[in-house]
């Protein structure tokens, strides 16, 4: 482009860059600090505290403990905020198809009050496999004890680091008690394919 300032304008006769030195004194400064563009509203959260956002369910946790939360849209991201600003939520836009987060240490925490809802959660399909085994047992008070477990761990480990290290984070605790099913997560791991933690069944 500043290659092509080299010539005559095509109308008025004389070099573009001229022209341009010229009307460069008429135009505004741009801004030093860049501005944001972004749009905000109230939000509509369904009995799972969950809004729709860009056609896809969006989860807040502790969303049912506020009066009123506002979304913050930008065109790659949006954040949740209550009246006071506080962000409880920030997260990739879902149609930027990225990996979006997943709080499983707040959705564990609603699981401790209701162990039942874990057979038919919409996030129950997205844990590791060898946990979900671990966290679906029959015995609601084993299950309460498991998801306290896992709470406490995901203090200062993520989900895919408790899978990957099940047997030193969690099975290897176990072991030492007798299992009220008689689960052997050797035997487990052993039927599993390359270790995927997913059995195969006939």
């Amino acid at each position: 482009m500043k290659k092509d300032r080299q010539r005559l304008h095509y109308k008025k006769e004389e070099l573009i860059e001229d022209l341009w030195m010229r009307e460069q004194k008429q135009l505004l400064k741009l801004p030093e600090k860049p501005y944001p563009v972004f749009k905000q509203f109230a939000i509509k959260f369904n009995k799972y505290n969950e809004f729709k956002l860009d056609q896809h369910f969006i989860h807040v946790p502790r969303a049912r403990n506020y009066v009123q939360l506002y979304c913050i849209t930008y065109w790659d991201k949006f954040k949740v905020i209550t009246n006071d600003g506080e962000i409880l939520l920030t997260d990739a836009r879902p149609y930027m198809k990225k990996r979006r987060f997943i709080p499983w240490k707040d959705i564990l925490k609603d699981w401790l009050k209701k162990p039942r809802v874990i057979g038919h959660s919409r996030y129950t399909p997205y844990l590791p496999t060898r946990i979900k085994e671990y966290l679906t047992v029959p015995s609601l008070a084993l299950r309460k004890q498991r998801i306290n477990e896992l709470i406490t761990l995901l203090v200062n480990h993520d989900m895919k680091e408790i899978d990957q290290n099940f047997y030193d984070y969690i099975a290897k605790n176990i072991e030492e008690q007798e299992h009220p099913y008689g689960v052997n997560w050797t035997d487990y791991d052993a039927l599993s394919p390359k270790g995927t933690g997913v059995t195969t069944h006939e």
